[in-house]
């Protein structure tokens, strides 16, 4: 009955009742496992089949709206990562972030009273290697992708329904990996301990293979640690609210002496770096592009980036936090120098936290150009007279405002204020007004560059070779648009397939381009001047509640497969 109905009808089920019946099942759920991992029971085997999977989305669906104790608030992590003063933050937002590099270092007295720390620090059994590896890799599921712009969880839950708790897998899940002669001239090249795509049914092999790993200099980085401990869950949430995005990713990573794990990269998310035990040294290259990388999009080579002779050196200590900003490249390593680590066999390894801070299209710049623009027209809409008849310019309003995405994208791909993050949302501390004054700087600013920009040939030519080859994939980046409301008045924009509209608008450009491009100009600055930053800000708010809503239930799932069932 759970699992045929829809998600939003267990609203109603009282959460002390789902809490104690997610728990039995949990247990049920885990000896369904240990029979199928067993080599004897064959005839319970082909009778269970099927069932943990069953069982599994019960357990997902039952726990995606229940309330977890483990709560922070975004003040508190921000005096953990940036310092106790609100000016701290503020001077990192304005001087650092999507930027430079940022270090944090943190005295032991500072730890000692540090909460957040702590509560991270005792996630984990740090006693020995075997222990700590123990502790993070135990008792492991797969957690598997949810599409970014995703926010029906029915349709998640209908595409993994018979994968929901399966073994971890190689690469989607955790990494074991090296890099040799990592002082060498280069990058380095990557050796991976096990092979793609490898699933470890067998829980406590797969424990015993990552510590031999360990021992043979392979580092083992494990995604998704907010999908696996509500301690870290609560930090990555608080850090989403602060900066004002759906989710932040967190990973961790544990590394013997004299090691390096990932070899040179950058990241296309900003990644917050916290040090739980021993040293790692970090080399970080300064960004030589202009433009911030977006996420999900390909990586360059690294080929003429960086000199090997050249980045900032930063060695990290037990408690200390540092900022990447993405498209940054960097390398880390235990091969410290004399002097520079502890002479302790525990901190001779290395476990570091990294927060990724992912900022989504929608929830980038260019994403509030988008929402201001359908904001805007939405607004025309409502303001003409019921009753009255269409112009034609009225008309084609939709087909120029569907043209007008396309040239703000073209904009993004050389206006780097487009690619940065908007935090027009995020929850600032109270005296941060200068932040909040500058993204209505920020939008005026925006504004006037979509103003004098003259794309229009660059955009109907990438249309009419869309419309031509019938090939709408160099537009699905807007899908993601179909989310926000529509009139009825008008004929609706399908978002996930614009290729008829494409088309409308070569036509209507081909009959009269001279008319068609005067009109578009007309349409183009009306919105430049009469766009409301106010408007656009409340629909950006209620699309970042919509994905934080799906996110954070996918989470809560996922916890729950882990054991942690809401307290």
């Amino acid at each position: 009955m759970v699992n045929s109905c829809k998600v939003d009808k267990l609203h109603n089920l009282q959460q002390e009742l789902v809490r104690k019946v997610t728990h039995l099942l949990y247990e049920g759920w885990s000896q369904v496992r240990l029979l199928r991992s067993s080599a004897d029971c064959g005839n319970w085997k082909d009778q269970l089949q099927s069932k943990p999977y069953e069982i599994s989305e019960a357990i997902f669906r039952l726990s995606m709206d229940l309330a977890y104790p483990v709560q922070l608030k975004p003040d508190e992590v921000r005096k953990s990562f940036f310092g106790q003063t609100e000016s701290d933050f503020q001077k990192f937002t304005l001087m650092y972030w999507e930027n430079s590099p940022y270090l944090y270092r943190k005295k032991q007295s500072d730890l000692e009273g540090d909460a957040v720390f702590t509560a991270l620090h005792n996630a984990f059994d740090l006693r020995t290697p075997d222990a700590i590896i123990e502790s993070f890799i135990h008792g492991l599921v797969s957690c598997p992708a949810i599409a970014s712009d995703e926010l029906n969880i029915n349709s998640f839950l209908h595409e993994v329904h018979d994968s929901l708790g399966a073994p971890v897998k190689y690469r989607q899940d955790v990494r074991v990996v090296r890099t040799p002669d990592q002082t060498s001239t280069g990058s380095g090249v990557e050796e991976h301990f096990f092979d793609d795509g490898t699933v470890f049914p067998d829980a406590a092999a797969f424990v015993e293979k990552c510590k031999g790993a360990i021992k043979n200099g392979f580092s083992i980085a494990l995604r998704g640690m907010e999908f696996r401990s509500e301690k870290i869950a609560a930090v990555a949430s608080a850090l989403a609210d602060l900066f004002g995005q759906p989710s932040v990713g967190a990973n961790i990573y544990f590394s013997p002496p004299r090691s390096q794990g990932l070899a040179r990269h950058y990241d296309d998310h900003c990644v917050l770096v916290w040090q739980l035990l021993g040293c790692k040294k970090w080399k970080i290259w300064p960004n030589t592009r202009p433009i911030l990388p977006r996420l999900y999009e390909p990586f360059h080579s690294l080929d003429g980036l960086v000199d090997d002779s050249g980045g900032r050196v930063e060695v990290l200590h037990e408690g200390d936090i540092m900022y990447v900003p993405r498209g940054h490249v960097h390398e880390a390593h235990t091969d410290l120098d004399e002097g520079e680590s502890e002479v302790n066999a525990s901190t001779n390894y290395s476990l570091h936290l990294t927060l990724a801070i992912e900022v989504e299209p929608p929830f980038e710049w260019e994403g509030f150009a988008h929402i201001a623009l359908h904001c805007w027209l939405e607004e025309q809409e409502l303001v003409r007279s019921p009753g009255s008849a269409k112009s034609k310019v009225e008309e084609q309003a939709p087909l120029f405002a569907l043209l007008l995405h396309v040239a703000i994208r073209l904009l993004s791909d050389d206006e780097p204020t487009l690619r940065k993050a908007c935090m027009a949302t995020a929850k600032l501390p109270s005296l941060s007004n200068s932040l909040r004054s500058s993204h209505r700087s920020i939008f005026a600013d925006i504004l006037d560059k979509i103003g004098s920009n003259n794309n229009l040939k660059d955009a109907l030519r990438s249309i009419e070779l869309a419309v031509k080859a019938r090939n709408d994939e160099p537009f699905q980046w807007m899908s993601w648009l179909r989310h926000l409301p529509q009139q009825h008045g008008r004929r609706r924009i399908d978002f996930s397939d614009v290729l008829g509209r494409l088309e409308e608008l070569i036509d209507m450009f081909s009959s009269d381009r001279e008319r068609a491009s005067s009109d578009f100009a007309d349409f183009r600055s009306s919105f430049c001047g009469c766009a409301v930053y106010d408007d656009a800000r409340r629909e950006f708010e209620a699309l970042l509640v919509m994905y934080r809503t799906a996110r954070t239930r996918y989470a809560k799932g996922m916890l729950a497969l882990h054991g942690k069932h809401g307290g």
